[in-house]
């Protein structure tokens, strides 16, 4: 385990169990105490876990990614998730086409494939290189309407060394890779990597 999980589990660990001894001390004498200690000390202990569950993730995530990485040479790999819109815009693409989120989508000379995140299955080829005109940032409010959260667009269109019933297409995606923020300037970074897989270039 690493220093910062092994400090998130402790905490919520920590505040968990102070919550619970604050509880018994008070008793049942005092409702509006007892339910101000369980409220502040349920929420610290969720925040604290929260923490926990979304760094652990975080690793798994970019360790998954990296091993995928050192098995492919030459692909890029990021973890992808769909917007209201992206099954939509996958099937105005290519009807038919079936890719299930979330999914590991991998870029290479070659175009894009969506893997099973899990490891197991075989690839499903999306759109080839030549397919992919073009990559661009947006971003959409948060539920809260507090912050925005980016994604990446991918515009699609046939192309004429590929024979097939597909029509011009905006993907909309929430891609995550191995960086720690998942912002405007990390969304750019990776349509930079993804930019230079797609070229055939070794990324860094």
């Amino acid at each position: 385990m690493r220093p910062s999980t092994i400090l998130l589990a402790l905490l919520t660990g920590v505040f968990g169990a102070a919550t619970i001894v604050l509880a018994l001390l008070v008793g049942t004498d005092d409702t509006q105490v007892l339910l101000q200690v369980l409220r502040l000390g349920g929420l610290v202990t969720i925040g604290f876990g929260a923490g926990l569950v979304i760094t652990v993730g975080n690793r798994r995530r970019r360790e998954r990614l990296q091993r995928k990485s050192e098995a492919s040479p030459g692909t890029f790999f990021v973890d992808a998730y769909p917007t209201g819109s992206t099954y939509d815009e996958l099937d105005a693409w290519r009807p038919g086409l079936r890719v299930w989120f979330p999914c590991d989508l991998g870029f290479d000379r070659n175009g894009i494939t969506a893997w099973p995140d899990d490891g197991g299955g075989a690839g499903i080829p999306i759109a080839t290189r030549q397919e992919v005109t073009g990559l661009e940032v947006f971003s959409d409010g948060t539920p809260l309407g507090s912050t925005n959260r980016w994604g990446i667009a991918i515009a699609l269109a046939p192309s004429e060394a590929v024979s097939r019933d597909a029509g011009t297409a905006t993907v909309h995606l929430w891609m995550l890779d191995d960086q720690q923020n998942h912002d405007e300037y990390a969304m750019r970074r990776t349509i930079s990597k993804i930019e230079t897989a797609l070229a055939g270039r070794p990324t860094a």
